[in-house]
């Protein structure tokens, strides 16, 4: 069983894997399309209970949001860059490379905001980036700002539900010390 050097827990490898873990681990790579599980799951899979609440959450988001992908992307990707999620940024920019999204609005997104386009794109991430950063500082202006632009209440609450899971994925994966998969580290290089 391999370990996390910097905290001694174990990373819980596919093959090693028993019981209700190695079941959540086939239902995790059938569910994402992947030849393999994520270290973020693996980190994870010394408790079957933490791996299938983690699960049980992603798995959710997924199925249940009404936000468009690539804009989901953007926002957790954006939140972990704020947040210098290692391990969590390269695989939401995996996953927005993944959906399509260009270099330039990539750029823009972590380099440049206030240039980014559409208005409404801009402003709903930089809505989540403070839901992520600051939520006790939100106002009812903030809320307000994003329905000039045509966002809806129910899209509001997706929102800051994205922005807090996307925040608490970067916690997870920055306190148990996860290293970036090496499939997610080869696929930037050549990107």
């Amino acid at each position: 069983m391999g370990e996390i050097a910097a905290t001694g827990l174990p990373l819980v490898e596919e093959d090693e894997a028993t019981g209700e873990v190695a079941v959540l681990y086939e239902e995790i790579k059938r569910e994402m399309m992947l030849p393999e599980v994520p270290n973020f799951f693996k980190a994870l899979g010394a408790s079957p209970a933490a791996l299938a609440i983690e699960w049980a959450t992603f798995k959710a988001l997924y199925e249940h949001s009404t936000l468009p992908a690539s804009l989901r992307a953007m926002i957790m990707f954006a939140i972990a860059e704020q947040n210098e999620c290692r391990y969590c940024s390269a695989s939401h920019e995996l996953t927005c490379r993944t959906l399509g999204i260009d270099e330039e609005t990539l750029h823009r997104l972590i380099h440049e905001l206030p240039q980014l386009t559409p208005e409404r794109i801009r402003a709903t991430i930089q809505f989540a980036l403070k839901v992520a950063r600051s939520p006790k500082t939100l106002v009812r202006e903030d809320f307000d700002a994003l329905r000039a632009q045509g966002v809806s209440d129910g899209e509001l609450a997706e929102i800051v539900q994205l922005a807090a899971l996307a925040s608490s994925g970067d916690v997870l994966a920055d306190a148990l010390k996860i290293e970036v998969d090496p499939a997610v580290s080869e696929a930037l290089a050549m990107a």
